[in-house]
């Protein structure tokens, strides 16, 4: 059972890279590194100071900030739908229920792909992140980047707490888009969801609000409010898990599925 699972998740792998699921995430990645390396080489009057104390750090941060906060969701919102959007497409969909497999293996050999494709962009944005320093030291060595070894550890659990907070999120979008046959609409219902909440970010329930859980995990200071760490993990977790149950249940109990 395990074998054939396996096998049937390679599989949708294979369709993901046939897609353009494969090139979002490796641009999507890209896309802050080189934009900051142009802003740090153009404004090193305004930006160098920042960079005295600790400079990986603050070079991590800065281009985590824009990922946590903006980037990574709208990725999980893009890419869960292209994936999706494979079998709806090409109208397999029929085909995929008609195929001997359980509900539960096509449901999660598919889910498995995104809940994948997510930490393949966090670490392809490291490394973007990484040579984006280094040549930003090259052109600039004001910068300081190589008087310092690399941070490797903050790194690690910035892309972990980051990763942790998004999670739930993924599944929400797959949810999504199992149940709307057009592309339009998940993607659109995705980003009303992720700017509902930034606009209340300041309400006092924001914690039960998956999607700014990725935002917390990186700009809450954890060193000054220790007790926020465990209520946000706890939290990611339970949302990962209730909304993994609760499109698991609606799919599969469907009076039409996809």
């Amino acid at each position: 059972m395990k074998t054939k699972f396996f096998a049937n998740t390679t599989g949708e792998f294979i369709k993901a890279k046939r897609s353009f699921a494969l090139w979002l995430t490796i641009l999507a990645a890209l896309f802050i590194p080189a934009i900051n390396v142009v802003i740090l080489l153009e404004r090193p009057d305004m930006l160098l100071v920042k960079f005295e104390q600790t400079p990986w750090l603050t070079f991590f941060r800065f281009n985590w900030k824009n990922v946590a906060a903006v980037i990574l969701p709208m990725y999980i919102i893009l890419v869960t739908n292209l994936i999706v959007q494979i079998e709806f497409r090409n109208n397999t969909w029929k085909q995929v229920y008609a195929s001997p497999r359980s509900f539960a293996d096509i449901f999660f050999s598919k889910l498995v792909v995104i809940q994948m494709l997510v930490p393949v962009y966090i670490l392809c944005f490291d490394g973007f992140v990484i040579l984006a320093g280094l040549l930003v030291h090259s052109l600039n060595p004001s910068y300081r980047l190589m008087a310092s070894s690399i941070d490797w550890g903050s790194l690690l659990l910035i892309s972990c707490r980051v990763y942790l907070g998004c999670l739930a999120v993924s599944v929400i979008q797959y949810w999504l888009s199992l149940r709307f046959r057009n592309f339009v609409i998940p993607l659109g219902l995705g980003l009303g969801l992720w700017i509902t909440g930034i606009v209340l970010m300041d309400w006092d329930k924001i914690i039960y609000y998956p999607y700014v859980y990725s935002a917390f995990m990186f700009f809450i200071d954890f060193d000054k409010e220790p007790q926020q760490l465990v209520v946000l993990t706890i939290s990611s977790v339970t949302a990962l898990v209730l909304s993994t149950g609760i499109a698991y249940y609606d799919i599969k109990y469907r009076p039409e599925r996809p």
